[in-house]
């Protein structure tokens, strides 16, 4: 893997990251829900557009939609995830 695809596959990761932290920030104070796991997804979200927003008027950087697929995709990626492993509370049952 080149350090150019590397470096992209980072936006996927960061606004993962950024939604596993605004959750985990929920967790910790008893507010974690079905409900305030989709805002804090909006959330993430918004901030990645904002990134991308500041990032046009940078120069040396520049407003790309890819990059906002990117942190989107990552975004969604983990709240399924979340959702799969918190919310399904799928139990176990041992015999």
């Amino acid at each position: 893997m080149t350090a150019g695809a590397l470096f992209e596959l980072l936006h996927f990761v960061e606004f993962a990251i950024l939604y596993v932290l605004i959750i985990g920030a929920l967790a910790a104070n008893h507010r974690l829900s079905v409900v305030t796991s989709y805002i804090a997804a909006g959330a993430a979200m918004l901030y990645g557009v904002s990134d991308e927003i500041h990032q046009f008027y940078v120069p040396g950087r520049s407003f790309t939609v890819i990059d906002l697929v990117k942190n989107g995709t990552g975004i969604l990626a983990a709240l399924g995830i979340v959702h799969f492993l918190y919310f399904n509370k799928v139990s176990v049952k041992y015999e």
